[in-house]
């Protein structure tokens, strides 16, 4: 538009618009100068003259909008007015239009290309000036399918033997249902319960409440958590909750993870020691669990001196100097100095187990604040009253008023040295004298063929093996000869005594006889009890 008048240079305008929206002005272009720049309503029709506030569309609207990308959706008002007397502005439920909007003009609002839901609310655009104020409304509705508002975390883990319960916020749901790993909850339980033992023995226990609604919210419980005989994951489960309405649904799974109760292969309470606990000799303490259930989660062992972690005992803490760890071991060294002893004077050693989130390692840095974090533990050995008692060991250091010195366990081995040579002496000698009084060994080849006989000769001539017996001179005939060389005369009162005793005469030679000859002397003393014969007796005559 260019509009001249009489008077030279006078306002001037232009205002543009789309032909795919009419109603929409994109574009306007001023008149006047640089220093003195003026704003027109414009209206192609009616030239407007005047204060007054003229309204050409409705004062309220409501809007619907579905969530999503693309929608396109802006709000649109109609009006006359003097702009050099008008002012005007846009809310959002009473406030400043979010800052995520794009750049907003006097009569058009346009909406972000991605709508969501917080979109919704009401959308105000007043117009004021001296005289008048208008107020167009429009209320703007974002449907679609339910949101999640708050989620539930994707694993939860819980010890067995607790209860777990927790909750959702969903958005727009109009019936909310209940799935336990896929299967549908149904109103009446004892069905439920039966149908799901057959499907989930190792779930046979479980007691699961029916979800509670609350407004927005939606709650999950069950009870009785308990791991069933030959069951690895025990009664481990998924828990689905769905909210629907006409535009679709919403759903959020959670696993919950059952951990069973602690298994305990080395308590400390059996390394207890009140008794002959002397300050010269170490002390150890070991604690040991079956940790093969818990590997998706976070795991931590720490020792206590009467309730102090021992890994935060600083140098200003005497008993610091005497306490190490090694593995799941706590180590109490001599305490050398017996004024020290005190320090472990009737104390209380516990090992104490927590299991947390595996995500608390997440921020290494802030491991020890997040460790602190109650969200983050899901289980601490210190509120199991049944398993701190196993946890804790009893210890009463005690001085030993009676140590060993080195010196004298030196001593000690020395002696036993000497014991040990000298019972080797002894028994060398014993030895030596045994084999003294031996003899000689006698070696009968090596005799015969100093007598000139060659044994292997004369066997070689016999035909076929048999006994080896050498040609000897025939026997002397039997003698009473005794060694003594006294002989019995034949016929006399002594001869024939040794018939009494039923003996040969001729196998009775010089090599059998000796009695008495041999005799002690004792023996030699009595009188020979048989008669002699003559030195010259001949018994082949």
């Amino acid at each position: 538009l260019y509009k001249r008048t009489a008077s030279a240079w006078k306002d001037m305008g232009l205002v543009c618009w789309s032909h795919l929206d009419s109603s929409a002005v994109y574009s306007t272009y001023f008149g006047g100068s640089l220093e003195r720049p003026r704003l027109l309503t414009y209206d192609s029709n009616i030239p407007f003259i005047g204060n007054e506030i003229t309204v050409l569309s409705p004062l309220i609207q409501k809007i619907t909008v579905r969530i999503g990308p693309r929608t396109g959706l802006k709000l649109v008002t109609k009006y006359r007015s003097n702009p050099k007397h008008t002012t005007v502005r846009w809310t959002k439920d009473g406030k400043k239009i979010p800052s995520d909007f794009p750049r907003h003009n006097d009569y058009l609002l346009k909406f972000p290309d991605l709508i969501h839901r917080n979109h919704s609310g009401m959308y105000n655009l007043l117009v004021e000036n001296e005289h008048n104020r208008v107020n167009f409304q429009f209320s703007v509705s974002v449907v679609g399918p339910p949101e999640v508002i708050r989620a539930p975390p994707p694993l939860i883990l819980v010890m067995e033997g607790e209860n777990v319960t927790f909750s959702c916020h969903l958005d727009s749901f109009i019936t909310e249902s209940l799935e336990i790993n896929g299967l549908p909850y149904q109103p009446n339980a004892a069905n439920f319960r039966t149908e799901l033992r057959d499907q989930y023995p190792y779930l046979k226990d479980v007691l699961i409440q029916p979800l509670q609604k609350n407004g927005h919210i939606l709650t999950y419980s069950a009870y009785n958590l308990f791991f069933t005989p030959g069951s690895k994951i025990g009664p481990t489960h998924t828990v689905s909750l769905v909210g629907k309405n006409e535009y679709g649904l919403a759903r959020v799974s959670t696993v919950v993870r059952v951990l069973p109760r602690l298994n305990i292969l080395k308590a400390p309470k059996d390394y207890s020691c009140t008794t002959d606990c002397l300050n010269t000799a170490s002390h150890i303490f070991d604690c040991v669990i079956n940790t093969d259930s818990y590997e998706s989660a976070y795991i931590v062992q720490t020792w206590e001196l009467n309730g102090i972690a021992v890994s935060k005992m600083t140098k200003d803490y005497q008993q610091s100097k005497f306490l190490k760890t090694e593995g799941t071991k706590l180590i109490i060294t001599p305490v050398d100095d017996p004024s020290l002893t005190v320090l472990f004077r009737k104390v209380n050693v516990t090992c104490r187990w927590r299991i947390f989130y595996p995500h608390v390692t997440s921020r290494i840095a802030d491991l020890d604040t997040r460790l602190l974090e109650p969200n983050m533990k899901v289980y601490d050995s210190h509120d199991d009253v049944k398993i701190h008692s196993l946890m804790t060991a009893a210890f009463n250091l005690q001085v030993d008023h009676d140590p060993a010195p080195a010196s004298a366990n030196i001593s000690w081995i020395t002696a036993v040295i000497i014991g040990i040579l000298v019972i080797i002496a002894i028994g060398v000698l014993t030895a030596c004298l045994v084999m003294r009084f031996r003899g000689e060994t006698y070696m009968l080849d090596r005799e015969e063929r100093a007598l000139g006989n060659d044994p292997e000769k004369e066997l070689r001539e016999k035909e076929a093996f048999q006994t080896y017996e050498r040609v000897e001179e025939p026997p002397l005939r039997g003698s009473r000869c005794s060694l003594n060389d006294d002989s019995a005369e034949i016929g006399s009162d002594a001869d024939g005594e040794l018939d009494d005793y039923n003996l040969d005469p001729g196998k009775f030679n010089e090599e059998g006889s000796f009695l008495g000859e041999y005799a002690t002397e004792k023996h030699k003393s009595t009188p020979n009890r048989l008669p002699t014969l003559d030195r010259n007796y001949n018994p082949t005559a």
